[in-house]
């Protein structure tokens, strides 16, 4: 099999079939991989040194008796201001002569595996408002042609550099969703007219565009990860919400509202395990020319499937190259098989018994698939606990509270607004309930434990202090609040 055809196989299997086939992290690479959508990479990217720039002769020094300390020093700021640091810390199976780093400049955009499978960008090829020209330009206004704070001085210091954007040509691939029904694709045309609107409206706002650098590139990448969430969400089925606590932590927020929370969480992850199977029954249906049963034979130490050796099968199945070899005596059991004895099995049950033999191997396909909507949601501050522990669920951090109220009130173009309204902007834009409201109450009615009127009030009062703890909240009486940005607090006045 040739390198081109086994590549088509592989986009043919599951990571096609469901749009993505890891998270990738942190949330920064994953808007360098975005950027690469719409702008020329370096390969491997420069390393950025002190003796770099004095030998560019932007630096010079008479300290020569601690040069080796300040070089050390200069070293280490320009990794934390650079983002080489963080970005390391969070992805720790980054190539090691591979340099990544926020784009201060355009040299500095380094191309990675793209495990989310350019999902972002095809989601925006979708919506009907999609100008890949024009968000182009405002991508590049907005990352690379500011010059405030820090980023003025690491500026002057790059500027024995030689810098020009490469924009991209627009790349077109019209069978990415090939294989998602028509229902599905509706949903994701909806998704992908409001991520343009939302992108739009962060490039060309001036409640991000007079912020620097540091805070305009992290609001694109917690605006890109939430749509990786959203996705998720749209994927599940029209009428999936977002049950979100108003607060991760707060003590007053157990019981059933917790419970109701984990379930939540649970049935929306319940959305790699279903694709998976669908996947792989339409992909073993086609293998047998749409057949309902297989015969499974164990004989002298190896099982076929239809006179076909298991672990072949099981690679043109799941659409990979090769599949790991599982022990015969493992192979046996799972399919309750006895030697020389050809059983009948459903394609169903075949897929349901190979899922379950599979599930638990260290980097396993569905652990892989499943990680992204944790990873996104730890990354963004939506998803708790930040552990490994197994029961989950969603929460309104302070930050992500602060960039749901930027947005919203750009979007608007207002500097205040009611918070009630705001509150059924987020259950209608992006699914997320925290407050009781009739539309919330026919959408949570397959939550369970059913929550009472109780329950929802005492989220919105911690969702009330979460917005107040990051100044994005008025009291105009006690059942009355407005939200605003921090910066504008201190400019309201009551009509």
């Amino acid at each position: 099999m040739t390198a081109a055809n086994g590549k088509k196989k592989e986009n043919e299997g599951i990571a096609a079939y469901v749009g993505i086939a890891a998270p990738e992290t942190p949330k920064y690479l994953l808007t360098n991989n975005f950027l690469a959508e719409y702008f020329e990479t370096t390969k491997d990217g420069e390393s950025y040194k002190f003796s770099d720039f004095v030998k560019d002769k932007m630096i010079y020094t008479e300290d020569v008796a601690n040069e080796e300390k300040l070089a050390k020093s200069f070293d280490r700021f320009l990794k934390r201001y650079l983002g080489e640091e963080i970005i390391r810390e969070e992805n720790t199976r980054l190539k090691e002569n591979k340099n990544f780093y926020f784009p201060l400049i355009p040299e500095m955009l380094t191309g990675s595996t793209a495990t989310l499978r350019h999902v972002l960008y095809h989601i925006q090829r979708q919506g009907n408002n999609f100008n890949y020209k024009d968000i182009q330009k405002k991508l590049g206004r907005y990352i690379f042609e500011d010059n405030s704070g820090l980023n003025y001085i690491l500026k002057i210091l790059f500027q024995s550099k030689k810098h020009e954007t490469k924009y991209k040509e627009e790349e077109q691939d019209e069978g990415y969703w090939k294989q998602m029904e028509p229902g599905v694709r509706n949903r994701m045309a909806h998704l992908g007219k409001k991520l343009n609107e939302d992108l739009n409206v962060l490039l060309t706002h001036p409640y991000f565009l007079n912020l620097d650098f540091y805070r305009r590139y992290y609001y694109l990448s917690v605006l890109l990860t939430s749509y990786v969430i959203q996705y998720i969400v749209t994927r599940r089925n029209p009428s999936t919400v977002i049950l979100c606590k108003g607060n991760p932590i707060d003590s007053r927020l157990g019981g059933t509202l917790h419970r109701a929370c984990c379930n939540n969480y649970e049935d929306i992850r319940n959305l790699f395990p279903t694709l998976l199977q669908d996947c792989y029954e339409k992909a073993t249906q086609k293998l047998i020319q749409e057949k309902t049963d297989l015969i499974v034979l164990g004989k002298d130490g190896i099982v076929t499937i239809n006179e076909m050796e298991f672990q072949k099968f099981a690679a043109e199945m799941t659409g990979r190259r090769t599949s790991s070899k599982i022990p015969f005596e493992t192979l046996m059991n799972a399919f309750e098989l006895q030697e020389c004895k050809p059983k009948t099995v459903p394609v169903d049950e075949f897929v349901l018994r190979y899922i379950d033999l599979t599930k638990t191997r260290r980097g396993s396909t569905l652990t892989k698939l499943s990680s992204t909507l944790s990873t996104s949601g730890k990354q963004i501050g939506m998803v708790y606990p930040r552990s490994n522990a197994k029961q989950k669920y969603f929460a309104m951090s302070e930050n992500l509270a602060e960039f749901y109220v930027r947005l919203y009130l750009a979007r608007k173009d207002q500097k205040y607004d009611y918070l009630d309204n705001f509150l059924q902007d987020l259950q209608e834009r992006y699914q997320i309930i925290i407050a009781k409201s009739a539309a919330g109450d026919r959408k949570t009615r397959l939550i369970k434990p059913k929550l009472s009127a109780q329950d929802y009030a005492k989220n919105k009062m911690v969702f009330i202090d979460t917005l107040n703890s990051v100044n994005c909240l008025i009291k105009l009486s006690d059942s009355g609040y407005v939200i605003t940005l921090p910066e504008m607090k201190g400019d309201f006045r009551l009509i």
